[in-house]
């Protein structure tokens, strides 16, 4: 009989002591910071997304006047293959 009653009485007794010791050890872990943003955060936040937005319209331009760059040359290089092409100076 004092088996019946040693093990689970062991068991449960260890189970409160580890739930106590881990509500300790969370009381002392500093705390987690607030997912609510401050005033200035926001502010800043906001700044920032502004401005990752102006960056991607400059390269959609950027890009853009790359290909304009290119049609450009490859017509003007075709308008001097033929003087290339009619004859040779001497």
């Amino acid at each position: 009989m004092p088996g019946e009653v040693l093990w689970p009485t062991v068991a449960f007794g260890t189970m409160i002591v580890l739930v106590i010791g881990g509500i300790a050890l969370l009381r002392l872990l500093p705390h987690r910071k607030s997912e609510v943003l401050e005033q200035p955060e926001r502010e800043a936040l906001q700044d920032l997304q502004d401005r990752m937005g102006q960056l991607d319209q400059l390269q959609e331009r950027v890009g853009e006047l790359e290909e304009r760059v290119d049609f450009a040359e490859r017509l003007l290089a075709k308008q001097r293959e033929p003087d290339r092409l009619d004859s040779p100076r001497d």
